[in-house]
C-alpha cells in the first residue's frame, strides 16, 4: 500500500507537467462568473445573456502558451411598467475574437498557477425600443485588454478546470473607457503533442 501512496502523487504531477510541455495543444472554454448564461426574471424585468468563448492553445515553449478563438455574446432585456406594458427592450449580438498568452509557474502539484494577458475585439449590433415605441439601432466596436493571474487544476490526464482573475480595460466606439476586475471559470482538454 505504501508504494502506491508514493507513486500516485508522482504520477499525477508528471501528468500536469507533461501537458505543459512544448508542442502540446489544448481546447478550452470559459465564462464570466457568476456564469454568463443568465436568465433573470422579475415581475417587470427580464434579462437573458449568453456568452461563448472557445479557444485553442499551443505551448510555444515549456509552460508558455499562446492561443485564441472566437467570442460570441447574445443578450436581451425587457422592462415592463406596472400594468404589464412593455416599457423598454434591448437586443444585442456581439461577435469577435480573443488572443491571449499564459505563462505557467513550476509546480509539483495538480494545481498550477499562471499569469495571463490578452486582447479581445468585439463588434456589436444592438436594437432598442423605448416606452414611446421609438426604435433605434447601433453598431459599434469594442477593444478590451486584460491581464491577471489564474489557477489550473488538473482533474485527470487530459482535463483541467481553471479560474482567472483579471484586470480588464475596455474602450467602445467613442463611448469612453471602462475598467474593472473580472473572474472567469472554465475547463481545458489537452490533446497532447502533434505526432511527427
Amino acid at each position: 500500500m505504501k508504494p502506491i501512496l508514493i507513486i500516485l502523487p508522482l504520477f499525477i504531477c508528471s501528468i500536469a507537467s507533461a501537458q505543459l510541455e512544448k508542442g502540446t495543444w489544448n481546447l478550452s472554454t470559459s465564462t464570466d462568473a457568476p456564469f454568463n448564461l443568465n436568465f433573470q426574471t422579475r415581475e417587470r424585468f427580464k434579462s437573458t445573456n449568453f456568452k461563448f468563448t472557445p479557444n485553442v492553445g499551443y505551448m510555444l515553449k515549456d509552460r508558455w502558451e499562446v492561443g485564441g478563438g472566437p467570442v460570441l455574446n447574445f443578450n436581451k432585456v425587457n422592462i415592463k411598467d406596472n400594468l404589464g406594458n412593455l416599457n423598454y427592450s434591448s437586443r444585442g449580438n456581439s461577435y469577435g475574437f480573443n488572443l491571449y498568452t499564459r505563462y505557467y509557474l513550476k509546480s509539483s502539484h495538480k494545481v498550477v498557477p499562471y499569469f495571463v494577458a490578452g486582447i479581445q475585439y468585439m463588434h456589436t449590433n444592438s436594437t432598442t425600443t423605448d416606452f414611446s415605441g421609438f426604435k433605434s439601432t447601433a453598431k459599434f466596436n469594442e477593444l478590451t485588454a486584460y491581464g491577471g493571474v489564474g489557477l489550473n487544476w488538473f482533474t485527470g490526464p487530459r482535463t483541467a478546470l481553471f479560474s482567472e482573475l483579471t484586470y480588464t480595460g475596455q474602450g467602445a466606439g467613442g463611448s469612453g473607457y471602462t475598467h474593472g476586475l473580472n473572474l472567469n471559470v472554465g475547463f481545458r482538454i489537452f490533446l497532447g503533442k502533434k505526432k511527427k
